[in-house]
């Protein structure tokens, strides 16, 4: 079978700040509600990631909180006794928003200079054209003393789970694979340390166990298979469902390490 010239999947670290693509798997929170389940009820760690991740957010009762990027707003339920503001740019995600919420850019945030007090990015620099003049942004509207959060993946994270969809992906055709290049990972310390030269680094560890190929099947495509030929996507997920079937023979559960982590930074002055 020849293989398809599929550049989303060749290129994947360009398409995760795509505009298309973007407002495609983003439209609205189904693709990551199915990650953020996946998430919560296949991991190891006993301590969820956001959990943690509030943990070194350290929100104090009556903090005026940014969450940048929120997403369909996981982080908020947590948070109840702060003054939590909300930015995404999808209308969809914001729609689920139970906290004040704005539609907005993460390199223009529409917010006065040194407006909050915590600021969190979790997951979302990736997706953004210019990460640095977002970063100047999250810096602009943190007052003097406040609490900087960006949560983020390793480029080693989730490799077991890689070479077999690329191992699928090179049966069924699929030039390039499913492997991920982060376009921001916890290795871009100089990236941060440029608008932020106090943050410092948090590792979190953690991994996946899957029983059953079903999980995984659902997870690969919340992500991956957008834009592959739809002709070809069940012989890519077959071959996948295949090589994950025998994992689970062998070794009783499909186990895939994940690693992330936080910079922090508290924010003497502006």
């Amino acid at each position: 079978m020849a293989p398809v010239a599929y550049a989303a999947l060749v290129d994947m670290a360009s398409q995760l700040a795509d505009p298309a693509y973007l407002r495609f798997q983003y439209a609205d929170d189904q693709k990551l509600r199915v990650r953020i389940e996946t998430h919560a009820r296949y991991s190891e760690n006993p301590q969820p990631l956001v959990e943690w991740v509030l943990m070194l957010l350290d929100a104090r009762p009556g903090d005026r909180v940014l969450d940048v990027g929120s997403g369909p707003g996981q982080y908020h339920d947590r948070l109840r006794s702060q003054r939590v503001v909300a930015i995404d740019s999808s209308a969809g995600m914001l729609a689920k928003v139970a906290v004040p919420a704005v539609r907005a850019d993460a390199q223009q945030l529409p917010f006065r200079d040194a407006s909050f007090d915590r600021v969190m990015a979790n997951h979302v620099l990736y997706h953004v054209r210019d990460m640095t003049q977002a970063l100047r942004e999250i810096r602009r509207v943190a007052q003097a003393g406040a609490r900087v959060v960006i949560a983020t993946n390793s480029r080693s994270t989730m490799q077991p789970l890689f070479a077999l969809t690329d191992a699928a992906a090179a049966e069924t055709g699929v030039e390039g694979g499913q492997t991920v290049a982060l376009r921001f990972g916890i290795e871009d310390t100089e990236l941060v340390h440029d608008v932020f030269p106090e943050a410092r680094l948090a590792v979190y560890e953690d991994a996946f166990s899957f029983p059953s190929p079903e999980p995984v099947l659902a997870y690969v495509a919340s992500m991956w298979i957008d834009h592959i030929d739809p002709a070809r996507r069940v012989a890519f997920l077959a071959s996948l469902e295949r090589r994950v079937r025998h994992v689970i023979k062998r070794e009783g559960a499909l186990r895939v390490p994940k690693r992330s982590g936080c910079f922090v930074a508290d924010v003497a002055d502006r």
